[in-house]
């Protein structure tokens, strides 16, 4: 996945706390379909960096970015779902977008297997869960590796 030069300048510029400049730059990136600026955004208006926090833009930029595959938003994405950020708490959703986030499937197409991290985010949402719900996240998380020719 190679950087846009826009991405590269709105990054430098965001870590010289430029955020209003960095701002304009990842949006040119974003348009252009930069899952990486895409993220940037989302970071932005989730913590307030430079622009109003507004929980709904960061998820609509975690969602954009999520479905090219970048991993730090699908796992941002996930973790908004299961705390009701942006969006109406949801923890199908949220196990579906942290076990995509973990891409490890066994070759059978078995149980979904994430990295530590993961693995622990998806133990929180997983405790507050039912069995029907978890065999439903485990079936759309499947759906969409498949879908997007991961497994």
């Amino acid at each position: 996945m190679s950087e846009s030069s826009d991405f590269q300048e709105g990054l430098n510029f965001f870590l010289n706390k430029d955020y209003i400049k960095a701002e304009k730059c990842f949006i040119k990136a974003a348009k252009l379909g930069d899952p990486e600026a895409q993220f940037c955004l989302g970071d932005m208006h989730n913590n307030g960096y430079g622009v109003k926090k507004n929980e709904q833009k960061a998820v609509t930029f975690f969602r954009k970015s999520a479905e090219q595959r970048f991993t730090p938003s699908q796992i941002n994405l996930g973790i908004m779902y299961s705390q009701g950020q942006g969006v109406e708490q949801n923890l199908i959703e949220a196990y579906k977008w942290l076990s995509i986030a973990g891409r490890a499937v066994d070759e059978e197409g078995g149980e979904l297997a994430v990295d530590e991290e993961g693995r622990e985010l998806l133990e929180v949402v997983e405790e507050q869960m039912t069995e029907g719900q978890i065999a439903e996240a485990v079936r759309l998380s499947k759906a969409w590796l498949k879908a997007n020719q991961i497994i």
